[in-house]
């Protein structure tokens, strides 16, 4: 037990220790990973060289961005992932992913530029994939939500395109006439819209004007520009169709592609210039012209590098090969064939590698798509759990308006029925007071008639003269609710006075206040009728002289009113009573009683009566305990 005093401090070491470490394993987990738009950049960079590991950045893009929901790095990642999709010729692939970004990025109202890009992407997607209508749909819209001038131009070469495509003549020289207004000065714009100039006269079957404008694009190429594979398209696909008009000689093949290779401001990649001089030499070989068609394959073969494409590099190879087997030479044929092989087993390994590079993003993307429905799925149920939680909010929400004015009504209708009830309950304290004035003053009016029945003149005009007194307090007093206890005491001494005046023969009485209360109220008329019960039915039938003591006195938070009789008492009283007053039901006692009642239930209040018979001797007690 000594070393006990120590466990507490050692064990909150030891806890302490433990959070602090996880909280910096925390940190340092936090500072590991990285952050979508890393991740994007490094996704950007890897797209050309390694399109499968971008794809696996990618993946990692869409999970957390889905996590966090950053709707404009998601739409980034979908783009690129069209991008990757457009450079492997998937372009129908590619189109699906240009239309998942959109459904992201038009959730940003303010991202215009980027709904821009994917219009024209899906814009050139739907003219290789010859779908016009769709073509023209999203160049249209990329249009009109772009702000970057470029690729606006772009989009209206598109449009272009699209008119060449549906032969629409007047709309292509609309479309080129606005550029070459709009851009004039721009000779790179200039050329590629004499291209498309081109296409639109072979289209019209005038062979002259088109080889004319195809001439003057070449022309108007600036110098040493290297053109990109956007801007090489309109210059490809003008020299493809002069190439397959109809009945054009060898001599004017040759003349269209050497009119290319030969011009120097056209910049093209040495890929592309061994392709040409390639084709060219096979034109020659066509014609016949085999030492012209040999110094083509030579010049391509003096063409050739590390960044050209094994398969070109093994046509070749193949093609010297047999120039140099036709002219007798074995050795170099020989060699050229070794480098054909050599080429072949590269193209083919190249080709592999492709091959297993699209299985990977194939997979990759399949892997993205897995995601990305699991998200959707799961937004969609979060959604209907949150249309769910809405109508069960909107129902309760109704119920419980339904139920607070359920409950104000009810409030209400208690309130107008507990007021009513109030209202009855005062209208009978009323009533009972009404009772009660004209019982007392009967038994009043008795006493008057009792000293006329004795001729004794002088006492009934004293007699009347204190009970006009007493009357004009009485129906005062009636009209009231409360009075004062003073004034209740008045009214009760005056009483007394009268009814001893009458009945001196039967009784004295004794009247004491010791209450300091001042500005209490009562109900009026609330002990009268217990003094007229004492005198009327116990001192009354006493014989020989009776007393009457009245006493109030304050205990706590009470007045204390005792009457004290040593009358015949409540039993004799009841044996006593004549045929007559048997037959008459006095209501004296009962109307106090409920009027008690009804006091306290209207006005909260806790007055009190008790009647209790003396020990060992007749007589009442009544004791009227009144809240101060």
């Amino acid at each position: 037990m000594k070393y006990f005093k120590y466990l507490l401090p050692i064990l909150f070491i030891l806890i302490s220790g433990s959070l602090h470490a996880q909280k910096n394993y925390k940190k340092k987990s936090k500072s590991k990973q990285q952050s979508p738009a890393s991740l994007l950049k490094q996704a950007r960079e890897l797209k050309e060289e390694s399109p499968a590991d971008a794809i696996k950045l990618l993946e990692q893009v869409v999970g957390s961005t889905r996590k966090k929901r950053n709707r404009q790095i998601e739409g980034e990642a979908f783009i690129l992932l069209g991008n990757i999709y457009e450079q492997i010729d998937q372009n129908e692939l590619a189109l699906e992913r240009y239309g998942q970004a959109l459904s992201i990025v038009q959730y940003n109202k303010k991202d215009n530029a980027s709904k821009a890009i994917i219009f024209e992407r899906m814009g050139q997607l739907n003219l290789v994939l010859g779908n016009t209508k769709g073509a023209e749909e999203y160049f249209s819209e990329c249009i009109s939500w772009s702000y970057d001038e470029t690729l606006s131009l772009i989009c209206q070469e598109g449009l272009a395109d699209v008119k060449l495509l549906k032969k629409d003549t007047l709309g292509v020289v609309a479309i080129l006439d606005s550029i070459e207004n709009t851009y004039a000065g721009d000779s790179l714009v200039s050329a590629r819209n004499q291209a498309r100039r081109s296409q639109m006269y072979l289209q019209q079957n005038d062979y002259s004007k088109a080889s004319e404008s195809f001439q003057n694009s070449i022309n108007n190429l600036p110098n040493k520009n290297i053109l990109s594979k956007q801007d090489y398209a309109p210059f490809a696909k003008a020299q493809t169709e002069l190439l397959n008009f109809n009945n054009l000689s060898t001599a004017d093949k040759i003349g269209i592609r050497s009119n290319v290779t030969n011009n120097t401001n056209f910049n093209f990649s040495t890929n592309s210039m061994v392709i040409e001089n390639l084709k060219i030499a096979e034109l020659f070989e066509s014609d016949n012209n085999y030492f012209e068609a040999e110094k083509f394959v030579v010049a391509a073969k003096d063409l050739i590098d590390v960044k050209t494409d094994a398969k070109v590099a093994a046509d070749v190879y193949r093609k010297s090969s047999e120039f140099n087997q036709r002219r007798g030479k074995v050795d170099m044929a020989l060699n050229d064939l070794e480098l054909y092989i050599v080429a072949k087993e590269t193209a083919i390994r190249d080709l592999e590698k492709t091959l297993e590079e699209q299985v990977d993003i194939v997979k990759g993307q399949q892997r993205i798509d897995i995601q990305k429905r699991d998200f959707d799925l799961e937004e969609k149920d979060q959604a209907i759990m949150q249309g769910q939680l809405a109508t069960q909010k909107i129902i309760i929400g109704l119920l419980s308006i339904v139920l607070l004015a359920s409950l104000a009504f009810f409030y209400f209708l208690y309130k107008n029925v507990k007021e009513k009830r109030k209202a009855n309950q005062l209208l009978l304290l009323k009533s009972l007071r009404t009772q009660m004035n004209p019982h007392f003053i009967f038994n009043a009016l008795n006493s008057v008639n009792n000293f006329i029945a004795k001729n004794d003149e002088k006492a009934a005009n004293k007699y009347l003269s204190d009970f006009s007194r007493l009357m004009r307090k009485v129906l005062d007093y009636s009209q009231k609710d409360f009075i004062s206890f003073e004034e209740e005491m008045e009214l009760n001494e005056l009483y007394l006075k009268l009814e001893h005046f009458r009945f001196r023969d039967k009784f004295d009485y004794t009247f004491e206040n010791n209450a300091s209360q001042h500005g209490v109220e009562i109900p009026p008329m609330l002990i009268q009728p217990f003094i007229e019960n004492a005198i009327w039915h116990g001192l009354r039938y006493k014989e020989g002289m009776g007393r009457l003591d009245m006493t109030v006195n304050e205990v706590g938070n009470h007045l204390i009113v005792l009457i004290k009789d040593n009358g015949i008492g409540r039993e004799k009283s009841k044996a006593l009573k004549t045929k007559n007053q048997k037959k008459y039901k006095s209501t004296g006692m009962q109307n106090v009683s409920r009027s008690i009642a009804l006091i306290n239930g209207i006005y909260g209040k806790n007055y009190a009566v008790k009647v209790r018979d003396l020990d060992g001797e007749a007589g009442t007690e009544v004791e009227v305990r009144i809240p101060i």
